[in-house]
């Protein structure tokens, strides 16, 4: 038999064959895993408020990266917990979590599950809370304010980006305050002006403050000390539809 006669032979034979196609199969599930939240954080709350029955503003407090890991101590090394400890006294609760990486970003979701936390346990006003967050906290506030747009009256990053992409989602009542240093050779001050111009062209109540020859390390604590900043934050106030 010629060789193209006995191709054309087996093609005849193959053809009456089933050949069944075996594919890899893809099943839809739900995770029933819970996000585990065991951050560590600092909790502070202002005079008289054992004595009171009032609601209080609640500031959250988003650290530097040099003080993440499990050491608690270390968030009081600078920041509002500086303050605090130095004998600040401020009319806000403050929660002061710690990043648990000494690396990463904060993780979010796991920020937020302990705020809830906190505002059922204390006497939080829902309507007046603010995260103010610096560097790897600032890039937090950033984030914290895309993800959870309705919790938060105010945001004030101080030298931390973010992405501009997810500015849309943040709330339209609320009020930005964007803070950065010229002298920043660590976050560039054009991760903030960015931001602040996206904030603009969303027609935000935003403003930025760009510090005349002041670095990445005096930054943070140069906003801190501004007293207007704390009388701006007192101000802000989201409107609560009543229950």
């Amino acid at each position: 038999m010629k060789p193209w006669i006995l191709s054309a032979a087996l093609v005849a034979a193959l053809g009456t064959c089933t050949v069944r196609a075996v594919h890899a199969e893809q099943v839809a599930t739900t995770s029933t895993a819970a996000v585990k939240s065991d951050l560590n954080y600092l909790m502070y709350t202002p005079d008289g408020y054992e004595a009171s029955k009032d609601t209080y503003p609640l500031v959250v407090w988003l650290h530097g990266g040099d003080q993440g890991g499990n050491d608690i101590e270390k968030v009081k090394s600078s920041g509002i917990p500086k303050l605090i400890a130095g004998g600040k006294q401020l009319p806000f609760l403050v929660f002061s979590p710690q990043n648990p990486s000494e690396e990463l970003l904060y993780p979010i979701e796991k920020v937020e599950a302990p705020l809830e936390e906190v505002i059922s346990k204390y006497r939080a006003d829902s309507s007046r809370i603010y995260v103010v967050g610096y560097s790897r906290g600032g890039f937090g506030a950033w984030a914290l304010a895309e993800q959870f747009p309705e919790k938060f009256a105010a945001v004030v990053p101080i030298a931390g980006g973010g992405n501009r992409h997810y500015l849309n989602r943040t709330n339209e009542k609320a009020a930005f305050w964007v803070f950065h240093g010229t002298n920043d050779d660590v976050i560039p001050l054009s991760d903030s002006v960015i931001m602040y111009e996206r904030l603009k062209a969303l027609k935000r109540d935003a403003r930025l403050s760009v510090l005349e020859g002041v670095s990445h390390s005096d930054v943070e604590m140069s906003a801190l000390n501004d007293p207007e900043l704390w009388d701006w934050l007192l101000k802000q106030r989201l409107a609560v539809a009543p229950k």
